[in-house]
């Protein structure tokens, strides 16, 4: 189709400097510097001298894990040009992204994946805040087009709120939290779902960042079980936000899955209904809304190759449902984002073009209101409707 909506990706990431936190963690927090060296052709995450992530191949040239030529020996095409060339430039960047049809992206760290994964609650604390000082002040120049996320200490939660603070002022529109902490029931949280949502910021967790085993097995099946499961670490999140009455307590907080597919949401809304009321004379907190009500009005999941989830409307909505490409990493769309997004309009006739611009880019343009993005949401819908 040659008039696109605007399309937002709700997962990418950029490759910090690779001396980011050695060159500037304070000398007395050294050991706790993340870094990457590079192990027999395998890369090895370390805080200082400690592994934190086992060694661990390179990213495959395409995302079916094969090489260019291949991909289009078996395909029987052309070869593709699938390389990624900006994940550190941002040039070559927003050329990957037109190539694409991305507008515009929210953005995690690479190396500071492992933030989470530092062992002292000081050195997590500044190494965040230096991670997102970095990602602001390199954004900057195409803010319009990268909007990044805010790493957030977790595990001391006055941490967490005080870094809330500080990077909202600074103009952040997204929080990213850990996941797999497992007390999100508790009203420990309280303070910074008020916070969140009194600045209209959403609390977002991407995939394996986090106190989660994200290599749980080792043996026969280990990819496909480690990766597959990971859907459960977003239910766990979840459902702890809405039993524990986190969410229902502050109906103006938001929170945002990257990198956990979506189809799940209504399996769950239903499930979470069900208990609430076949168990209703043991479930506490009360809520004031059904949990698929909470869910439908204040959770959202990326989808990605999983178009199967724009299915979930019937049952939750549209506005639950977000896009994403996961750029540059090789298990993404990219640079096959717009034959995608043709896959889905001709998958789903009956959808209509409202709702393919919501989910495409005007849900998130809504969530993350703080980047000003809504007015080329509109002006994209406009074009659409008369092309």
């Amino acid at each position: 189709m040659s008039a696109r909506p605007f399309v937002f990706s709700c997962d990418a990431h950029v490759a910090e400097p690779p001396d980011l936190f050695t060159s500037r963690m304070p000398e007395h927090l050294k050991d706790y510097a993340l870094n990457l060296t590079e192990v027999d052709g395998k890369r090895v995450m370390r805080a200082g001298e400690t592994k934190i992530l086992a060694t661990m191949p390179n990213f495959a040239t395409h995302r079916t894990g094969i090489t260019d030529a291949q991909f289009a020996e078996q395909a029987g095409e052309v070869v593709v040009d699938t390389t990624r060339r900006g994940a550190r430039n941002l040039e070559l960047r927003l050329a990957d992204m037109d190539r694409d049809g991305i507008d515009a992206e929210l953005v995690f760290p690479s190396l500071g994946l492992m933030l989470p994964r530092i062992s002292n609650t000081e050195g997590e604390r500044v190494a965040c805040a230096i991670y997102n000082d970095w990602v602001w002040d390199y954004c900057l120049p195409v803010r319009e087009r990268l909007i990044p996320a805010a790493m957030i200490p977790s595990h001391d939660l006055d941490d967490a709120l005080a870094e809330c603070k500080r990077t909202a002022e600074k103009g952040f529109a997204a929080f990213c939290v850990w996941g797999g902490l497992n007390n999100y029931n508790e009203p420990m949280w309280d303070p910074i779902f008020a916070f969140a949502a009194e600045q209209q910021i959403p609390i977002v967790f991407h995939t394996g960042i986090g106190d989660l085993d994200i290599r749980a097995k080792k043996n026969a099946g280990a990819t496909l079980y480690n990766y597959s499961r990971q859907i459960n670490d977003a239910i766990d999140i979840v459902t702890l936000l809405i039993a524990g009455g986190v969410l229902d307590r502050h109906p103006d907080a938001h929170i945002v899955f990257a990198e956990y597919s979506a189809g799940w949401l209504w399996s769950l809304a239903e499930r979470m209904d069900e208990v609430y009321q076949g168990h209703a004379n043991a479930v506490f907190p009360k809520l004031s809304r059904w949990p698929s009500q909470i869910i439908r009005e204040q959770v959202h999941s990326a989808l990605q190759n999983d178009i199967g989830a724009i299915a979930t409307r019937v049952g939750i909505g549209i506005e639950p449902l977000l896009f994403a490409t996961d750029y540059p990493h090789s298990e993404g769309t990219f640079p096959f984002s717009r034959d995608l997004v043709d896959t889905m309009i001709e998958m789903y006739p009956d959808v209509t073009t409202d709702e393919f611009v919501a989910i495409l880019g005007g849900n998130a343009a809504k969530l993350f209101s703080r980047a000003n993005l809504q007015g080329l949401v509109e002006a994209r819908a406009k074009e659409l409707a008369t092309a």
